[in-house]
């Protein structure tokens, strides 16, 4: 058989690509429950193994692990739909508010640039128009994002269960891949003492549960500080904009600052003072640089983080496949595609790209 050149290895390898991401973004509908099916599952093997450690069944640690989430989940969408009920019912003293301060702005730039207040509402309200026809067009393709999932969400939480379920299964089926295509003494997986690879395997595997569950406590943690920063500032709902912004921080860079601008724009229409919105400011920075240098190291651990170029292509990549559920899935799921990069040997230079590095000359 002759040996494939590299333009043609290259163009089966280019090929192979299009094709696997060509059925993602067909079969999104069947593919999203299973990839969100298979973060919760990861997040919570070792709460499935410790029950287990205790003499529960598999079968019985999973179901209990799922109900737990169920019962998780449901108390957060309460809390997060009591708030918002909460939020609109102070809707209108927030308008009020925000119409004597539009007027006080009306009344300076008439005497600074000479534009009676009649024109600058003209002109106000036809801006305000214009983005609110774009912004409801964001907010129903979100909202009919959202509503697949929550009619989904049921499906989602019994591919977790299956996934707990049979996690032995498919390790297992991991390894057969593994040994029936490579040779044991030429394995190229690295990174423990024994080549063998089921142990190589398990390491991987745990090394990515414990992102997948390192990621999910980082933004449980960022969720309840917001909430307690945001209710000693003075600013009403904390609750909600605490939840808010720490459930946005999945997205990565993006979502921090999605969550930070809410509050300080309702600081800023619902305060007289400037003390409010500077506060958050600079309350929001300064959690940002403990969740970069103290949280986020520690817990998800520093030798799997990607770097923000590796972050902001998979959001966009990720949102040109699956829409806002891509941008939420695809960089956990870097982050394990990483783990795994580091622990093949001919894959390690990828995995070294993805990670943040400082990028020192190893070349010298």
């Amino acid at each position: 058989m002759a040996k494939l050149t590299n333009l043609q290895r290259f163009n089966q390898i280019l090929l192979a690509l299009l094709l696997f991401f060509g059925l993602m973004k067909l079969a999104s509908t069947f593919l999203i429950p299973i990839a969100i099916g298979g973060l919760f599952a990861m997040m919570l093997i070792p709460v499935s193994q410790k029950l287990e450690s205790w003499g529960l069944s598999r079968l019985v640690a999973g179901l209990v692990c799922i109900l737990t989430v169920l019962v998780v989940l449901i108390v957060v969408i309460f809390l997060m739909v009591n708030q918002l009920t909460s939020l609109l019912n102070d809707l209108p003293r927030i308008s009020e508010t925000m119409t004597a301060k539009l007027n006080r702005l009306h009344h300076l730039l008439a005497t600074k640039i000479n534009v009676s207040p009649q024109k600058q509402h003209e002109f106000l309200k036809a801006e305000v128009k214009e983005y609110l026809q774009s912004l409801s067009t964001y907010i129903a393709g979100f909202l009919r994002v959202t509503g697949t999932v929550l009619a989904s969400f049921i499906l989602t939480m019994v591919y977790a269960f299956f996934f707990l379920l049979y996690r032995q299964k498919l390790k297992n089926f991991v390894f057969l891949a593994v040994t029936s295509r490579i040779h044991a003494s030429a394995h190229p997986i690295i990174g423990a003492p024994s080549r063998d690879p089921s142990i190589i395997i398990s390491k991987i595997t745990n090394v990515a549960n414990a992102y997948v569950s390192g990621l999910f406590l980082v933004i449980l943690i960022l969720s309840a500080a917001n909430t307690l920063g945001i209710y000693l500032i003075g600013i009403e709902h904390a609750l909600f904009f605490g939840l808010m912004a720490g459930i946005l921080n999945l997205l990565p860079y993006i979502g921090s600052i999605l969550g930070s601008l809410v509050p300080i724009l309702f600081a800023i229409l619902t305060k007289d003072s400037l003390f409010y919105p500077l506060a958050l400011i600079g309350f929001f920075i300064f959690l940002q640089m403990i969740e970069s240098y103290v949280l986020t190291p520690n817990i998800t651990g520093a030798s799997i983080r990607l770097n923000p170029m590796v972050t902001l292509m998979g959001l966009l990549f990720g949102g040109f496949i699956w829409g806002i559920p891509g941008m939420i899935l695809f960089i956990p799921y870097l982050g394990i595609v990483k783990v795994i990069f580091d622990h093949v040997k001919k894959l390690r230079p990828y995995g070294y790209l993805m990670g943040k590095d400082p990028g020192l000359d190893i070349t010298k």
